[in-house]
């Protein structure tokens, strides 16, 4: 029977399963959803498995379904010493500190090698460029190094901002990397234009083909949807 291990910080709880030395991933979703959709592939292509979840009172009543099948909101997944802290909902601001020590001190405890994380940047045209920033110059270094631009001035917002602050305190190195998108929208075509530099850092082969056919469907319904509109006929709630 494999021992979970409960990790408190004030108002969050993490009950997990240990893996140690391994690469933390944290997907939750801020403009675009980014951080959401590429967790939910990277689960499907790595085989992930559900190590244990996050909780607290503070989360928003939610269950997700998935199959038929309910589950928690803010899971984790663990394959081939990757673990994925996946969220299905915004953290709200006043869990964020909280969260990211829960994320921190587990991290801690199993010598994790280093964090990443996903986040986006508004831009008024896409040119399909992956963006990131470290919490160290030594892993500034690895990015530039992998040929990925920095992000020289600005804020990052959410979990991310705050995991790569509270990693730092803690000597463990962090990276974020920014997709670029046109707003608040889900849009799987610029989480597929992460998974090139994902590959790269993790090693792995991931196939970004699943998020091309979802942002090639979504395209199509927002062009149906423009085209109803302007010939001025009255959109279905379903289809």
């Amino acid at each position: 029977m494999v021992k979970m291990v409960e990790t408190d910080a004030e108002c969050c709880q993490i009950i997990s399963e240990d893996v140690k030395d391994a690469i933390i991933l944290e997907g939750s979703p801020e403009l675009g959803l980014i951080g959401n959709i590429l967790g939910w592939l990277l689960v499907e292509e790595l085989n992930m498995k559900q190590i244990g979840f996050v909780d607290s009172k503070d989360f928003p009543p939610l269950a997700v379904l998935y199959n038929g099948v309910t589950l928690h909101p803010f899971r984790i997944y663990s394959a081939d010493n990757i673990v994925l802290f996946l969220s299905d909902f915004i953290i709200p601001p006043n869990v964020a500190y909280d969260m990211a020590n829960g994320i921190v001190s587990w991290a801690e405890k199993n010598n994790a090698k280093e964090i990443i994380t996903f986040n986006s940047v508004v831009v008024r045209k896409k040119t399909g460029q992956i963006a990131g920033a470290a919490n160290t110059e030594e892993a500034l270094k690895d990015l530039s190094d992998m040929g990925i631009p920095i992000m020289p001035f600005g804020n990052i917002g959410g979990l991310s901002g705050t995991l790569m602050t509270r990693s730092k305190i803690k000597g463990i190195p962090a990276s974020c990397l920014f997709a670029e998108v046109l707003n608040q929208y889900p849009d799987p075509r610029a989480a597929a234009a992460m998974v090139d530099t994902l590959n790269r850092k993790l090693g792995t082969n991931i196939n970004p083909e699943p998020l091309l056919k979802e942002a090639e469907e979504i395209e199509a319904r927002l062009k149906e949807l423009a085209n109803t509109v302007q010939d001025g006929q009255e959109s279905p709630a379903y289809s």
